[in-house]
């Protein structure tokens, strides 16, 4: 009787785990739906908007192709979030 009481008790562990693990996979996506921006956020010349993140990737892959109290540069990218009122991308030199 104790391989039942075995069996069972890995049988009931799978489900807890498995939601854990759902849970914690799921808080690594971006919103479904994306912010309002501000008028005039991230111009094509100079920056792409992201979808759902209200970000603005710079299109220059430099650590100052951001200017401004809110700049990111991580991984090669340069970006800003739409809250940064004093950011915005810069142009290749």
């Amino acid at each position: 009787m104790a391989w039942l009481n075995n069996i069972l008790l890995h049988v009931m562990r799978f489900p807890l785990v498995f939601l854990i693990l759902l849970h914690a996979v799921q808080a690594g996506r971006a919103p479904d739906e994306a912010p309002k921006l501000p008028e005039g956020f991230c111009p094509k010349a100079t920056g792409t908007a992201t979808a759902t993140t209200g970000e603005c990737m710079c299109n220059w892959e430099h650590k100052d192709a951001c200017v401004g109290t809110g700049c990111q540069y991580q991984m090669g990218l340069s970006w800003y979030h739409y809250s940064c009122k004093d950011c915005r991308c810069v142009s290749e030199p």
